[in-house]
């Protein structure tokens, strides 16, 4: 899992209800970079006396030069704090290093212009050996404050994803016993045994085929649902064979009432993974919520994965009243939830949009997946 560089506005609702939204989540680095501000402008006005000024100056006048080498030092130590989230987590290192060394030959120039503005440094040098001092000075402090910077954000990088995967195995822990119990309690096995046991009365040829089916389902959520991703074509085989067994409860043409439909690039089942049981919240609510004796389709689902590995999920299922259209009916896993499981699996890689009417309720979900090596 990628570090997350940036905190959600839930997370900081959960950690620290009384934080200001302005206020960062954690603003240890920060107190830090101004406490080392405000220790240099306390030693230079100290020291105002030794080799670098010529004479004692004024309060006001310290104070003026003071507020503009702090803005410029401040410029640079954000410059690199913002640009070093945006670019090395998309690994653009030469773009990274390209801004970090622009960043730094113009923070030299401005600290050099402050520099000779205000007449600092050792008079006896001509103007040509005074800049070319300032340069080798400037140059040399303008990396040190790229690198204070960066040492700081991988650090506050590096806390946050520690604490973002101790609360992502808190929250894996809550999904999977919720869809354990959505899926595996006594009510959903009665159904589907009542029905496998009509199709055996039956003599059906389809019994067979729904005992696998409860069987894999049974399987993926009791084992293979604790891995923090697994193939798409798997979520797509658990996902099909939740439809099958709930097919068997429809009457009618139940292959009409319930669509599936995928389209997906050469071998994207394959090279990209899934947090598991993911699309499965939406597909449930469907059921659960929908009005499934409406005419057909009652229920549709369209799966798109593209050669970019963006997934576009959609859930759409007709509903008998507007309250029915809900995620957050008791029992259920829930939007926050299922919100939740986003923001720390795919933080600013997802979009999920509910639109709901009288007639119809409508779920998208865009997750930005990324390719890996699957062994199968």
């Amino acid at each position: 899992m990628p570090l997350s560089l940036s905190v959600s506005t839930t997370m900081r609702h959960r950690l620290r209800p009384w934080l200001p939204a302005w206020l960062p989540l954690r603003p240890w680095p920060h107190v830090v970079w101004l406490a080392l501000l405000l220790f240099a402008d306390f030693q230079l006005w100290y020291s105002q006396m030794g080799l670098y000024y010529r004479e004692t100056e004024s309060g006001w006048h310290f104070l003026l030069k003071a507020l503009w080498v702090d803005a410029v030092d401040c410029a640079l130590f954000y410059f690199n704090w913002i640009v070093l989230s945006r670019l090395l987590p998309a690994r653009r290192l030469v773009l990274y290093v390209g801004a970090v060394v622009g960043g730094v030959l113009v923070f030299a120039a401005l600290r050099i212009g402050i520099s000779v503005f205000y007449a600092e440094g050792v008079q006896q040098f001509t103007f040509a050996e005074h800049v070319q001092m300032l340069s080798n000075y400037h140059l040399v402090l303008g990396l040190l404050i790229v690198l204070l910077s960066g040492g700081l954000r991988l650090a506050v990088d590096y806390v946050q994803e520690h604490d973002n995967r101790r609360e992502l195995q808190a929250q894996h822990l809550v999904t999977e016993l919720s869809l354990l119990k959505a899926q595996v309690n006594p009510h959903f096995l009665f159904n589907t045994l009542n029905n496998i046991y009509a199709l055996t009365l039956q003599h059906s040829p389809r019994a067979p085929e729904a005992v696998l089916r409860l069987a894999e389902i049974m399987r993926y959520v009791l084992y293979e649902s604790g891995a923090d991703t697994v193939p798409l074509t798997r979520e797509l085989t658990h996902l099909r064979g939740f439809l099958d067994l709930q097919r068997l409860r429809l009457p009618g043409n139940a292959a009409a009432a319930v669509q599936l439909h995928t389209t997906l690039a050469t071998g994207a089942e394959y090279v990209f993974p899934i947090a598991p049981m993911l699309l499965l919240p939406l597909v449930e609510n469907a059921f659960k919520h929908g009005h499934l004796q409406a005419p057909a389709p009652a229920v549709q689902l369209e799966l798109q994965v593209n050669e970019a590995g963006v997934l576009r999920f959609m859930v759409r299922n007709a509903v008998a009243a507007p309250q029915a259209a809900s995620l957050e009916a008791p029992g259920g896993v829930g939007l926050p939830n299922l919100r939740r499981r986003l923001a720390l699996l795919y933080p600013q890689r997802h979009t999920l949009t509910i639109d709901a009417t009288a007639q119809e309720f409508c779920a998208t979900l865009t997750v930005q997946l990324r390719p890996t090596a699957v062994i199968l």
